[in-house]
């Protein structure tokens, strides 16, 4: 039987308790006092038994004795009910500092909701069941709720029942977010107003840019070839439609006004217009290629690096005062050390002239000329590259590429090199075996050129077999001389797989495409043909432009020839241009003309006899055909 029997209590309260219960038993007798000083010993020796210290227990009962720890038990507790009271602030997602102030409401009161800021400064303003009223009678209760402050609903509209209207001051959008069910109408209603972030939408058409290129005309001054666009939204003759340059298309619409009546534009203010976004003035070195003075002042520019996008622009004169981005730098030294460093013209910034910089004496710049997709160091050299390109690649995705040993020089020499970054499309596990990139090398740097014509033919039939897109090659001739001929032909192939190799492929299964560039340097022969001496053959992963152009019908781009100058014409031996073809080279383009349309040998040849055997223009033939659908499905049955 426990000492403490079966209500968990000790002696005294034991005996508290029966006194209390008002019990007829008399519990008061010595025996009795004996036992339940026997108890209490008891308890507090089980007590002093316990392990000390087992666990922290925590005591809501307050202390009564000051000496003993009571007044640092007070600072505790109130330490505790200000944590507790900051705690319920941040509840609200404020900080206990910020919000600790309430002398403005009262204890309990919602917080105040805060408006977020608008990158365009633009406001919507939405008043639901707006419709029932008068806009004159709503906006006159407004003006009046709000005042001493005055605004103008700029492009009222009604959506339903609700009106609608914007602001551009985020001031006036606060005081109006503040009045939201302040304003009763007189027939007892309340006004909800809501006030977001947002602006007016517009749809550029016709009818829009005429009216954009009336006012742009009034605000021209042809005599210094100056447009001034200033707050262009608040034209009196656009109030009634959403013009604001901030917004990148109507900004574009008005490059393009500018770009076809006024391309000789040399100054152009864009003051005071909210800009806060630049990625669309690139356009603006091209179109306008006479600006030299552009004013963006009291705009929304946040960074200086977006100012990146006017590099291209030859500036001479900037205004920048009243932006954002102005304010972040320490001082105006560095200020105009980072303007400067983008628009080296400059000569006037914020209205201030700028003294000239300490630095070499460069040239002009000068207008560089458009790339071409081919160049020719001499003329008379089209029809070599162009005969011995078509050769050699025919023979090279072909099914036996044996026939190469014609094409090289006995003592012929050639090294591959594989892209070691490429990190787009498949793997080149196959060729970096006998790659030679001599930053990776060790030991002997030779050991990976091959030498002799047997040697380098026998390589090239290790590689995976191939088919070239002839639309995609671009070749530079760059050495034309009786003796040597150089050029490099650039462009894209795909591997083919063992199906596709024998005429069995599907169209449709993925292809493993690469990029290659060969530089060859060939030099004649005895008998009046040519030879390769010397090649480099590198290959790498496509980019994404060449993956997606590969094996598509375009448009050839002719071969552009140097500028003419008076020299004497190289005595180049004669080559064989006639169409006449060996048998040998019709049934390599047979099976590659077979291999690269699918389709089977019978209307291969066909169709490169209606062509006279010219390779290229079966190919383009084919494509054309196939196109439109012209081509019999007999002719791909296998």
């Amino acid at each position: 039987m426990s000492r403490r029997g079966g209500f968990g209590g000790r002696g005294r309260n034991w005996n508290q308790n029966r006194h209390n219960s008002g019990s007829s038993n008399n519990w008061s007798h010595d025996g009795d006092n004996r036992f339940t000083r026997f108890q209490d010993a008891q308890d507090v020796e089980d007590f002093e038994r316990k392990p000390k210290n087992t666990k922290r227990h925590v005591s809501f009962k307050p202390s009564g004795v000051v000496g003993r720890g009571g007044m640092k038990n007070r600072n505790f507790q109130l330490a505790i009910k200000a944590r507790l009271e900051d705690d319920e602030e941040m509840a609200d997602f404020g900080f206990s500092k910020a919000n600790h102030s309430k002398k403005n409401r009262r204890k309990g009161s919602p917080v105040p909701r805060k408006l977020p800021p608008s990158s365009a400064g633009w406001y919507m303003v939405t008043i639901p069941f707006g419709r029932k009223y008068e806009k004159d009678v709503l906006i006159r209760h407004i003006l009046t709720a709000i005042s001493p402050e005055i605004f103008i609903p700029n492009y009222w509209k009604y959506e339903n029942e609700d009106a609608v209207f914007y602001v551009d001051d985020a001031k006036i959008a606060e005081r109006l977010m503040q009045a939201n069910w302040e304003i009763q109408m007189p027939d007892g209603f309340k006004l909800s107003i809501r006030v977001r972030p947002g602006v007016p939408q517009v749809q550029i058409d016709a009818n829009v840019k005429e009216r954009m290129k009336l006012v742009m005309a009034k605000r021209y001054n042809a005599a210094t070839k100056a447009l001034d666009l200033t707050k262009f939204h608040a034209d009196p003759d656009l109030k009634d439609i959403f013009c604001a340059l901030s917004r990148p298309s109507i900004m574009l619409a008005a490059i393009d006004i500018m770009e076809a009546n006024i391309p000789d534009l040399e100054a152009l203010n864009l003051n005071d217009n909210r800009i806060h976004l630049l990625d669309h003035f690139k356009c603006m070195a091209k179109k306008l290629p006479n600006l030299k003075i552009l004013y963006l002042a009291n705009n929304r520019i946040q960074t200086s690096i977006a100012l990146l996008n006017l590099k291209t622009i030859p500036l001479i004169e900037i205004m920048l005062e009243g932006n954002p981005f102005k304010n972040r730098f320490k001082n105006d030294a560095l200020y105009k050390s980072d303007i400067r460093r983008k628009f080296p013209k400059l000569r006037k910034l914020d209205g201030i002239e700028l003294e000239p910089e300490i630095g070499f004496d460069v040239a002009e710049q000068t207008t560089l000329p458009p790339a071409k997709a081919s160049f020719l160091c001499d003329a008379a050299g089209a029809d070599v590259v162009r005969q011995f390109i078509e050769q050699y690649f025919i023979i090279y995705d072909s099914a036996n590429r044996q026939p190469l040993l014609d094409a090289y020089h006995e003592q012929a020499m050639l090294s591959l090199s594989v892209a070691s970054n490429s990190y787009q499309g498949a793997r080149l596990n196959n060729y970096f075996d006998w790659s030679r990139n001599i930053l990776r090398m060790a030991g002997d740097k030779s050991r990976h050129i091959r030498y002799g014509r047997l040697p380098v033919v026998s390589f090239l039939s290790e590689l995976p077999k191939t088919q070239h897109d002839p639309q995609s090659f671009s070749v530079d001739l760059t050495l034309f001389t009786p003796k040597l001929i150089n050029f490099v032909v650039t462009g894209v192939f795909r591997e083919l797989s063992k199906k596709e190799q024998y005429g069995n492929g599907n169209p449709d299964s993925p292809k493993i495409m690469r990029s290659f560039q060969r530089v060859f340097m060939i030099v004649p022969m005895a008998n009046g043909g040519f030879c390769i001496r010397n090649e480099m053959l590198f290959i790498s992963n496509p980019t994404q432009a060449q993956s997606k152009m590969a094996f598509k019908p375009r448009p050839a781009e002719p071969i552009q020839p140097a500028p003419a100058v008076p020299q004497v014409a190289p005595a180049v031996p004669n080559v064989v241009t006639s169409p006449v073809v060996d048998e040998s080279t019709k049934l390599q383009m047979i099976q590659a003309l077979s291999t690269q349309s699918t389709m089977n040998f019978e209307w291969s040849k066909k169709c490169l006899e209606e062509t006279l055997w010219d390779y290229n223009r079966a190919i383009n033939v084919f494509t054309e055909l196939h196109k439109q659908g012209k081509i019999p499905p007999d002719a791909f049955a296998k």
